[in-house]
């Protein structure tokens, strides 16, 4: 029989959980090396001994929000491409999660991004060892489907599965990312049907 958690474990929990949030708003704004855990303890309204006694520093507190976000959106993605049926639906989940996922993980997609696109994340051990296995995972499934998409004929054999995977992917960051930058005026809810369009009409294959 599972033990309920005791009310010290629970609130432990919590305030890591409020913690978290308060340092993916901090982050995603200022980044990570103008960013202090004096700066999260405000924004969390907790003291900074608070911090210090769930978290060992900056560091920690930086590396297990990406760790757990980016293992709550790998879950979510995977279970939004479970629902597909066939190649086509698979993409069109794929967009449609990625819209649903980003929209819902705003400030952490703009923490994301900010800080990939620098050398301190991409050369890392947290890219390498726990960031990068979960996008391969959504990676190879869409490949294979596009494989499996090719040979039955569903899809232009003009490229291969990985090229329509980055294809896919160069669409859908493109509105991702003039979201994140100029969210006053662009919906990136709104670009789905547009990125169905634009995809489809290059690589679905014609009679």
């Amino acid at each position: 029989m599972k033990k309920t958690p005791h009310r010290k474990e629970r609130e432990r929990k919590r305030h890591r959980e409020e913690i978290l949030g308060a340092a993916e708003e901090i982050f995603a704004d200022k980044g990570f090396h103008r960013t202090t855990v004096e700066d999260v303890a405000v924004r969390a309204e907790f003291s900074v001994g608070t911090i210090y006694n769930i978290f060992t520093g900056k560091e920690d507190l930086y590396q297990s929000l990406i760790k757990q976000r980016c293992q709550e959106i790998s879950d979510e993605a995977h279970a939004a491409l479970d629902q597909a049926t066939n190649p086509l639906f698979l993409v069109e989940m794929f967009i449609r999660a990625k819209i649903d996922i980003f929209t819902k993980y705003q400030a952490f997609m703009k923490l994301y991004t900010r800080e990939r696109m620098g050398d301190r994340f991409a050369n890392n051990e947290l890219w390498r060892e726990t960031v990068a296995p979960l996008y391969e995972q959504i990676r190879d499934r869409m490949v294979e489907a596009f494989a499996k998409g090719i040979q039955e004929g569903i899809f232009d054999s003009l490229a291969d599965p990985w090229e329509l995977y980055i294809a896919l992917e160069g669409i859908t960051d493109g509105f991702l990312y003039d979201w994140l930058i100029h969210p006053e005026k662009t919906s990136f809810k709104d670009k789905y049907a547009i990125m169905l369009k634009l995809f489809f009409d290059g690589v679905r294959k014609r009679a």
